[in-house]
C-alpha cells in the first residue's frame, strides 16, 4: 500500500507542475528558455516545465527518466558556454526557486550566512544584504533578522561574479568568479550547504566540512531516498589557478567540491547557503601607463606588496584603451569619466580598503610602485564616494558592451559572425609569457583585437573582432593556439565561464582520455541514464 500511496503521490506533483507542451507552442511563446547568452543554436525542446518545490521536480524527474527523455536545466540563462540550451527533450526550469530561506550567524566561524533557493539573483541578493531585509523571513528569521541589523557591520557577499542578474545557483553550477576573486577567490570559498537533486528524484543535503574523500579518493552517498552510491574522484591534480575547467578533484577532498562547479552535471541545486563578509571602505583608481609592458610590471610590483592587498586588479590594454576614446569622441556621454589620456599606452584598475579619514602609508607606497613602472599617480582617476565608485563599475562594464555593439553590427552583413572571448589563466610566474605569445601571435594576424579583464589573476580576456567569415575562422584556430599554450604554461582552458557544449573539445587540451573516462564515470554513477543536462562538460 505504501508504494501504491507513493506513486500517487508522484503523479499528483507531477501533474501540479505547471507544463508547456509541442515545440512550435515553446518556440512561440517561450523562446528566452531555448538559449542563454552564448547564442548557441539548440534544437528546441517538446516539453517545458515549472516546478515549484523539490516535490514537483523529483515528480519531473523520475517521469521524464521513465519516458527515457532527457532534460536540460534553465535558471537565470546568463552563462557564456551554452549550458542551458536544449538539444531536444525537456527543459526545466527553476524560475520559482527564487525565495531567500534564512538568515543565520554561526557561531563556529563567526561569519553571517544567507539560504537561499537557486533562481535568487546576484542583484536580489545584493540588494537584500545591503538593506538587511529578506522578503518572507520576518516571521521565522525574526530574532536573526534583528541581530543581523544591529550588526554595526554592512555585509556583501564576496565572490562578486559581475553579471548580477546571474543567479546563485548558476554562479555555484559554474563556480563562478569576476573581478573580486582575486582577494576573495571564486564562488566554491563561500558556499557552505547545498542540496541537490539528482536525475532519479533523490536529495543529497551537503553540509561543508562534514563528508571526505578516503585516501582513495573514494566517497560512499547515501540520498534521501536511502539509495546508496560509490563515487570515485578523478586522478588528475586540480590546476591551482583560477579554473573552471571539468569537475573538481584533490586529495582528501569536501564532497560539497564535488557539485561546486559541476555545472548540473549530477543533477540540479535547489539550495544554496553562502557566508557573508563585513564591507570595507575602498578607493576605486585607474593607473594609466605608458605601454602594455609596464603595466605588466605594475601588476606584478603591486601582487608582491602584501600592506596595498587589492580587491581585485584589471587590465585594459593599448587597443581596448583606443576603442574606448573612440567611443567617447562619437558620444561623450557614452562613458560617464573623462576622457581616455591620449598619451596612455595601457591601463590597470584596482580597489584598495581606504578610510579617508586615516589614508596611512598606502599612497607611499603606491607612488614608489607606480614611479617604478615610468609614470605617476598624477596619470590617474581616483574616486571613494558611493557615486565615484558606481562611475568606476560602469566603465569596466564599457568596454566588453562596445565589443559586443560592434559585433552585433558586423552580423547584419556577416551572420555567421561571432566574438572570440579567450577564458584562459596561468600562474603568476608565466604571466609574461602568455601575453607576449598572445600579442605577438594577434599582431601577425592582422586581425582586430582588445585585451582587457582580470589580470590579477593571470586571466585577461582577448576578444577577437572578426569582420568576415575568413577572419573567423582564423580567430577560430589562434584561439586553439591560445588554449595549448595556456595549458602547457600550467593554466586552464576555462577560468571562470565554465565548459558547457561550447568548449567540450578542449577539455581534451587539458586532460587525457583517462581521467576524461573518469567523468563519465562519476555522472553515470549519479545519473544513470544520463539524463541531466547531456552535452554538458562531457558527450556521454
Amino acid at each position: 500500500m505504501s508504494e501504491i500511496h507513493s506513486e500517487a503521490v508522484a503523479q499528483a506533483d507531477f501533474a501540479a507542475a505547471r507544463c508547456i507542451r509541442g515545440g512550435d507552442e515553446i518556440a512561440l511563446g517561450h523562446a528566452p528558455y531555448l538559449g542563454d547568452e552564448s547564442k548557441l543554436p539548440g534544437e528546441g525542446a517538446e516539453y517545458l516545465f515549472f516546478p515549484q518545490s523539490e516535490a514537483e521536480l523529483a515528480a519531473v524527474f523520475r517521469e521524464m527518466g521513465r519516458r527515457g527523455i532527457k532534460v536540460t536545466l534553465s535558471g537565470a540563462r546568463t552563462g557564456l558556454v551554452g549550458g542551458a540550451v536544449p538539444f531536444g527533450g525537456a527543459v526545466v526550469s527553476l524560475d520559482r526557486f527564487d525565495r531567500p530561506l534564512g538568515v543565520r550567524f554561526d557561531e563556529t566561524a563567526g561569519e553571517w550566512r544567507v539560504l537561499v533557493e537557486p533562481r535568487v539573483t546576484l542583484g536580489d541578493l545584493g540588494e537584500w544584504i545591503n538593506k538587511k531585509k529578506f522578503p518572507g523571513l520576518e516571521e521565522r528569521y525574526g530574532e536573526a533578522l534583528e541581530r543581523f541589523r544591529d550588526d554595526r557591520d554592512a555585509y556583501f557577499y564576496p565572490p562578486d561574479p559581475t553579471e548580477t542578474s546571474a543567479s546563485i545557483g548558476g554562479t555555484v553550477a559554474t563556480n563562478a568568479s569576476g573581478a573580486a576573486s582575486y582577494r576573495y577567490g571564486a564562488t566554491r570559498n563561500w558556499v557552505r550547504r547545498l542540496r541537490v537533486m539528482l536525475a532519479g528524484g533523490e536529495v543529497l543535503d551537503i553540509p561543508r566540512g562534514k563528508y571526505f574523500a578516503d585516501d582513495r579518493g573514494g566517497f560512499t552517498v547515501t540520498s534521501s531516498g536511502g539509495a546508496a552510491a560509490v563515487l570515485k574522484a578523478p586522478s588528475y591534480r586540480w590546476r591551482e589557478t583560477k579554473n573552471t575547467a571539468g569537475v573538481y578533484a584533490a586529495p582528501g577532498m569536501d564532497l560539497i567540491d564535488l557539485f561546486i562547479g559541476s555545472e548540473g552535471l549530477f543533477g540540479a541545486i535547489t539550495l544554496v547557503e553562502v557566508a557573508l563578509r563585513p564591507r570595507r571602505g575602498a578607493i576605486s583608481v585607474v593607473q594609466f601607463l605608458p605601454s602594455d609592458t609596464a603595466a605588466i610590471d605594475f601588476v606584478v610590483a603591486l601582487r608582491s606588496d602584501r600592506e596595498i592587498s587589492p580587491e581585485f586588479i584589471e587590465f585594459y590594454d593599448a587597443n581596448a584603451l583606443a576603442l574606448l576614446r573612440r567611443r567617447q569622441r562619437q558620444n561623450a556621454k557614452a562613458i560617464d569619466m573623462p576622457p581616455v589620456p591620449e598619451t596612455a599606452g595601457a591601463a590597470i584598475f584596482f580597489d584598495i580598503e581606504f578610510d579617508p579619514d586615516q589614508p596611512g602609508s598606502v599612497f607611499a607606497r603606491l607612488r614608489r610602485i607606480v614611479e617604478g613602472c615610468g609614470t605617476s599617480l598624477a596619470n590617474s582617476w581616483a574616486g571613494y564616494e558611493r557615486r565615484d565608485l558606481a562611475r568606476f563599475r560602469h566603465f569596466r562594464h564599457a568596454l566588453p558592451e562596445t565589443v559586443n555593439a560592434i559585433i552585433a553590427e558586423r552580423k547584419k552583413e556577416h551572420p555567421s559572425l561571432h566574438k572570440l572571448g579567450t577564458d584562459f589563466a596561468v600562474p603568476d610566474s608565466a604571466l609574461g609569457d602568455i601575453w607576449a605569445f598572445n600579442k605577438s601571435r594577434l599582431e601577425d594576424s592582422g586581425l582586430e583585437w582588445v585585451a582587457f579583464g582580470h589580470i590579477g589573476d593571470n586571466h585577461f580576456h582577448i576578444n577577437i573582432l572578426p569582420r568576415d567569415a575568413k577572419e573567423l575562422d582564423l580567430g577560430l584556430k589562434l584561439y586553439r593556439e591560445f588554449a595549448e599554450k595556456a595549458v602547457a604554461l600550467g593554466g586552464t582552458v576555462s577560468a571562470e565561464h565554465g565548459i558547457g557544449k561550447i568548449k567540450r573539445k578542449f577539455l581534451s587540451v587539458m586532460y587525457t582520455p583517462e581521467h576524461l573516462a573518469e567523468m563519465k564515470a562519476l555522472k553515470l554513477a549519479l545519473d544513470p541514464q544520463a539524463t541531466i543536462n547531456p552535452g554538458n562538460i562531457l558527450d556521454v
